[in-house]
């Protein structure tokens, strides 16, 4: 090659870097987008939300893989790519999240004391709403590989997937679709709704879909809940503590059956076949109508919710004339005899025979609501009392500090029982309120309750029907009793209910069975029907799309069992008095929801011409 002659560069392939080192040199922002392209990427970092409300129109699947390809370009940390993601549009494994999050929602509520209220106002998910979930998951197994950069920071794989959760923001926010990010959840619930190994972690649960709400600012920076502080705050210099000079902050940036798990048996999930979860779609038709009514949105607060959660179970809102059933379980319990109650085990028979004849609070409130009251003896024990209606499986079950309440065929026969009952009333009836006669059933309530959860005895036991401080304690020791002589298995919700529960509670469970199977909202009583429900559900979770908490007990542990189940009551009125009288109470505040909901004036251009100035100045 002669002298001066200049050399050619090699073609490269266009994936690796051609520029040259003087080009670099002589404009080091070379590598810059242009204004359109750097505008469009600042305005999806600036208007990245996160979504809570959505619209129900399933995303197109080349739009969903493009999202997925978003986050798959994510940087890793020695290109391990630890992202899984798993695409979810099962309503029942939906439905099963949702009551996840509902639970760990009202479990942190109770940590933010005076604004516990504000807290409970707030939307914190659309798993139901949107048309897909996507699971992003973590897998940590190298397979005993040394991973580059990863022998000092071991965290450095979570670190990567939300390198690829923001990546899929940042796409959908581009694309118009709303993401929502949803960390209610305990990670080894998640990871027995999916099925994921020990070396999977669950990083987020993201809703996926259309929005139904284009916020300019952050949701809680909306409502009031906090501010967003500025960068000059966050910014140190040299070390920590020491603020930098002020930044200029960019402009831009101001179907298969899924329930918790559990395998039930063949009999159960028979009983089961025909439980569908809730329609989402039919909530959100609800909820666009509310937001049409002349009102500030979301200002009828639960009374809102409470409609769209009738929507979900039923396909529309319910009725302003309301026709209920109230259905009574009476049973008695071989615990009674060991002093738990203020009152003998014989008086079980005498309250639900009374409440059969009318002469019961729940007799007054079935009248007064003209609602069907139908009471029946699942194993009371003494002669049949004739007002029943008789589907005694047993004279009562046994005492559970010794040994099992019931055999498996008892068990059986008393949730089949439960599901006929329901199902019959459904019949005639569009709502069914729940609820039980029998004397020490608080204690069984109690242990079932600690069995499901791990709670111990102290947290469970309340005073029932009145105890004082010794009797109290007493209870407490039975119920330690009873655990210690069962040793029940909390993953085994069925056996639980075996072990340390009673006829009645397991009619209870049958009757959920048979509500939900013909779409039936039910309204929940007290605690032992609360209990009976976290047992249900715990087999099957789109039961919860179907439960209404008519109100909260004066028994302590009621609070507990209503966290569990992600679920808010509509009235506090501090009762302990059972057989579904606070069900019973809160059936007209259904009713004048429904009202409000079909009655109000809606926002449209006739009512807004015809109301005139009078209107307008009063909205």
């Amino acid at each position: 090659m002669s002298v001066g002659e200049r050399f050619e560069r090699p073609v490269l392939p266009v994936e690796l870097d051609d520029s040259r080192a003087s080009e670099r040199r002589e404009d080091p922002s070379g590598w810059r987008f242009d204004d359109a392209a750097r505008a469009g990427v600042w305005r999806a970092i600036g208007e990245r939300r996160d979504i809570r409300r959505f619209r129900p129109d399933p995303l197109p699947p080349p739009l969903l893989r493009r999202l997925l390809a978003a986050a798959h370009s994510a940087p890793s940390v020695g290109l391990m790519q630890p992202w899984r993601f798993i695409v979810i549009e099962n309503e029942q494994t939906k439905a099963a999240m949702q009551a996840l999050a509902a639970r760990e929602r009202l479990v942190q509520a109770e940590h933010f004391d005076e604004r516990t209220r504000q807290y409970l106002d707030l939307k914190l998910e659309g798993i139901r709403e949107a048309p897909l979930s996507i699971c992003v998951c973590c897998d940590s197994d190298s397979a005993g590989r040394e991973v580059l950069g990863r022998h000092t920071i071991p965290d450095t794989d979570i670190y990567s997937t939300c390198l690829a959760i923001e990546n899929l923001w940042l796409a959908a926010r581009a694309e118009g679709v709303g993401v929502g990010w949803v960390s209610y959840y305990q990670p080894d619930d998640v990871r027995a709704l999916l099925g994921l190994p020990e070396h999977v972690t669950p990083v987020a649960w993201l809703c996926i879909g259309y929005p139904d709400e284009r916020p300019t600012r952050p949701g809680l920076e909306r409502t009031g809940w906090g501010r967003r502080r500025s960068l000059a705050e966050f910014v140190f210099a040299e070390h920590w503590g020491e603020l930098m000079a002020p930044v200029q902050e960019p402009a831009a940036s101001r179907s298969q059956r899924s329930g918790s798990g559990v395998a039930a048996p063949d009999w159960w999930q028979r009983l089961a076949a025909g439980i569908v979860p809730g329609d989402p779609n039919a909530a959100v038709a609800v909820r666009d109508a509310s937001d049409e009514l002349v009102k500030p949105l979301g200002s009828l607060g639960s009374l809102e919710t409470l409609i769209e959660r009738w929507a979900m179970a039923t396909g529309g809102p319910p009725p302003t004339s309301l026709h209920a059933g109230i259905l009574v379980l009476a049973a008695d319990h071989g615990i009674a005899g060991q002093g738990v109650s203020l009152f003998p085990a014989r008086v079980s028979a005498q309250v639900a025979g009374a409440a059969a004849r009318g002469e019961t609070a729940i007799g007054v409130l079935a009248r007064a609501l003209d609602a069907e009251l139908v009471v029946a003896d699942i194993g009371l024990t003494g002669d049949p009392v004739p007002a029943l209606r008789d589907w005694r499986v047993a004279a009562g079950s046994a005492d559970i500090t010794t040994g099992p309440a019931l055999s498996a065929g008892q068990l059986r026969s008393g949730i089949e029982a439960g599901f006929a009952l329901a199902a019959d009333l459904a019949e005639r009836c569009e709502v069914i309120v729940l609820g039980e006669i029998g004397i020490a059933n608080t204690t069984v309530a109690a242990a079932l309750l600690a069995a499901l959860t791990g709670l111990p005895p102290s947290a469970v036991c309340g005073r029932g029907t009145g105890l004082d401080a010794q009797g109290l304690e007493h209870k407490r020791k039975l119920v330690a009793a009873a655990l210690a002589a069962n040793t029940p298995d909390r993953t085994d919700p069925l056996e639980c209910l075996r072990r340390v529960g009673g006829l009645e509670f397991a009619a209870l469970c049958g009757a959920l069975l048979g509500a939900a199977d013909a779409r039936r909202p039910v309204v929940l009583d007290g605690f032992a029907t609360a209990v009976a429900a976290l047992v249900a559900c715990r087999l099957e979770a789109a039961l919860r799309d179907y439960l209404i908490a008519g109100h909260r007990s004066a028994e302590p542990a009621h609070g507990h069992v209503l966290t569990e189940l992600g679920l808010e009551p509509l009235l506090d009125l501090r009762l302990r008095l059972g057989e579904a009288s606070g069900g019973a109470l809160a059936l007209p505040l259904i009713t004048l929801a429904a009202r409000l909901h079909s009655e109000m004036r809606r926002f449209d251009e006739t009512a807004v011409e015809s109301s005139g100035a009078k209107q307008r100045g009063t909205v």
